[in-house]
């Protein structure tokens, strides 16, 4: 053999004695892999609006990793259908540079992993495994080396897959505006309340009337069950006198006894009289004690005078009206003394010279002063007795009716029986006067048709429509709503109920914060988009004076307070969520009884609740329980 082919049979000797010594050493930090601990938080992982975060905490023993090796592992969620790869965690032995965390050999070491990702719905039953790969480099390991490429090196070993957490609880997001906008009940119990005709007693089952929480608004009816109107005339007298002359120059004007006549037509409708006031009044010129006494007889003949008009009304062959004398009216006398007031607006108005000097006198601060001065005025200035002073000597009538109303019960019938007979406002207040929805949903479809162009009608049908579970039908309407008043607070809330009660919280945010920037006090709806963020505490917040109500329990159990969510959902509205909530709430506090009862209930109001519990990881260290077993079997 000659010299040169002894020294290649040494060197490939030599390569393979280092390589089964670089085996030797990878299968010997093989054979301690499973002395490495793991501890991770939360033990089952969680979503929380919508982002899963988790850490890992490792211990890696002493005399475990080589001074020369590098190992890469992968974490992953693994799911039925697709997987997840998460950030790699790249440790290193002393005796290597580069990228990694530092083991050393004598002493062990650890490694801290925090990471995060976002949920999906497939991902239910989801775990965390890691995939790892220990090696020796021949360089230093470079940034963003990946499982793969730790496999390529020419020394490596593969290690187990090792599963490291169960997930995902997915608890925050079952947010339920559903059930809070259609108010449902759904009744779990296996002797459930009954009323007195024998019938499951839903009411018992319905949150408090004082503890119901609105998301959506409707638009106010406009319908008014009192409506008042007036009518007024005016008549006057000669100076100092009480006494009504007919014939005098301001009576004898067209207005006037045009007035008098509206008022005798106005009591001739028949219309219930409320009270008739007249005011007396006296010019300022005279002593004050006695145009005191004289406004008040002025009021009096102005009553007497009506009296008589009102009998002889009563007493007309197709008279509507429903008193029989002027004496069952209601009338209120006052006297004003002088009109200081008038007199000074009127002269103000007027075009007597030098009127500042009359309108100075009026701001004299003594009565009997001021009645002086404008009586030497009178003098020099003769239009005030022409035009100014006779219309202070009056008495001003007002006559105050009832507008007809249709009764209540009236409205009802016609409102199912023959809307077009109502209007608007009659129409839209007849849906407050039942509680069936069908009903209700009958009503306000009809306005909705017959006022089209009415933003109200329209609104308050949708209100309906999406109380009954109509959600594309309610959204029409809302957005014909829209369409006929642009940038109104009551229907831009009630957009936003709906994208809520589809899911898609990130529109409904939009909606919701216009909509409070335009009045509305929509704290609640805006509550429920801080749960879809992960804001608990912002909810919680929000929130603020609701109680009895399954969404403020799920913040305050997500937030970590098991005893306030349950205190809300022991007084809310029964329903398959809630009990299952309930359940959760039993399975996160150990109380085995709590949460199985519920979870019996929420699968009798609705059986899709049974494949849920399967699978929820809420329940995993129940999924052995023999009692759960038979529940969800």
């Amino acid at each position: 053999m000659s010299k040169k082919q002894t020294l290649a049979k040494f060197a490939a000797i030599l390569l393979i004695a280092v390589m089964i010594v670089g085996c030797n050493s990878l299968n010997k930090m093989a054979k301690q892999f499973n002395s490495i601990t793991y501890e991770v938080t939360p033990q089952v992982l969680e979503s929380k609006g919508g982002i899963v975060t988790f850490t890992v905490k490792a211990n890696l023993p002493a005399k475990f990793f080589n001074k020369k090796a590098g190992v890469v592992i992968q974490p992953t969620i693994e799911y039925e259908g697709g997987k997840v790869l998460l950030r790699p965690i790249v440790l290193k032995g002393e005796n290597v540079s580069g990228e990694g965390t530092t083991i050393t050999y004598n002493n062990g070491g650890s490694f801290t992993y925090t990471e995060t990702f976002g949920f999906t719905d497939e991902m239910k039953e989801a775990e965390l495994v890691i995939n790892s790969i220990a090696f020796l480099p021949k360089k230093p390991i470079e940034a963003g080396i990946t499982l793969e490429d730790a496999r390529m090196m020419r020394k490596s070993f593969n290690f187990d897959e090792k599963k490291l957490a169960d997930g995902i609880i997915h608890t925050s997001h079952r947010i339920n505006v559903e059930n809070e906008v259609r108010e449902m009940v759904e009744v779990g119990d296996e002797n459930p309340i009954l009323d007195a005709n024998g019938n499951i007693d839903l009411k018992a089952y319905q949150v408090k009337d004082g503890q119901k929480v609105e998301m959506l608004r409707l638009a106010p009816h406009g319908y008014e069950k009192v409506t008042l109107a007036s009518e007024n005339a005016t008549i006057y007298f000669a100076k100092n006198l009480h006494d009504w002359n007919a014939n005098l120059e301001w009576n004898k004007k067209e207005d006037v006894k045009a007035q008098l006549d509206k008022v005798y037509n106005f009591v001739r409708q028949g219309w219930e009289i409320k009270d008739v006031v007249i005011n007396g009044w006296a010019s300022p010129e005279g002593e004050e004690t006695f145009n005191d006494g004289l406004s008040e007889k002025r009021a009096k003949t102005a009553e007497g005078i009506l009296k008589r008009s009102f009998d002889n009304v009563a007493k007309e062959k197709e008279t509507k009206v429903n008193f029989k004398s002027s004496t069952e009216i209601n009338f209120k006398n006052i006297g004003n003394g002088p009109d200081w007031n008038g007199f000074t607006k009127r002269v103000e108005a007027s075009e007597v010279k030098d009127k500042q000097q009359i309108l100075n006198v009026t701001k004299s601060s003594k009565p009997e002063q001021r009645e002086e001065e404008i009586r030497n005025m009178i003098l020099i200035f003769p239009e005030l007795e022409k035009s100014i002073l006779p219309a202070q000597r009056r008495a001003e009538i007002v006559v105050t009716c009832y507008e007809p109303k249709k009764t209540d019960e009236e409205i009802a019938r016609l409102a199912t029986t023959d809307p077009s007979e109502l209007t608007q406002a009659e129409l839209l207040y007849a849906g407050t006067l039942t509680t069936e929805w069908e009903t209700i949903y009958n009503i306000y479809k009809s306005a909705a048709n017959m006022f089209s162009n009415s933003w109200e009608a329209q609104n308050n049908a949708g209100y309906i429509a999406l109380k009954m579970g109509k959600v594309e039908e309610a959204k029409d309407f809302f957005q014909k709503a829209e369409k006929l008043n642009a940038n109104n607070g009551i229907i831009t809330n009630n957009l936003g109920v709906i994208y809520a009660y589809q899911g898609n919280f990130k529109q409904a945010e939009t909606y919701f914060n216009e909509a409070n920037k335009m009045g509305i006090d929509n704290n609640y709806n805006l509550g429920i988009i801080d749960i879809s963020k992960a804001d608990y505490k912002g909810a919680i917040s929000k929130f603020a004076g609701v109680s009895c109500n399954y969404n403020v329990a799920l913040a305050n159990m997500i937030d970590g307070n098991n005893g306030a969510a349950t205190t809300n959902l022991d007084c809310a509205r029964k329903n398959a969520a809630t009990y299952y909530l309930m359940a959760i709430a039993g399975a996160r506090t150990d109380n085995q009884e709590m949460m199985l009862s519920n979870l019996k209930k929420a699968i009798k109001a609705n059986k899709k609740f049974k494949e849920e519990a399967k699978i929820d990881r809420e329940f995993i260290k129940y999924f052995n329980n023999a009692e759960f077993k038979d529940i969800v079997k």
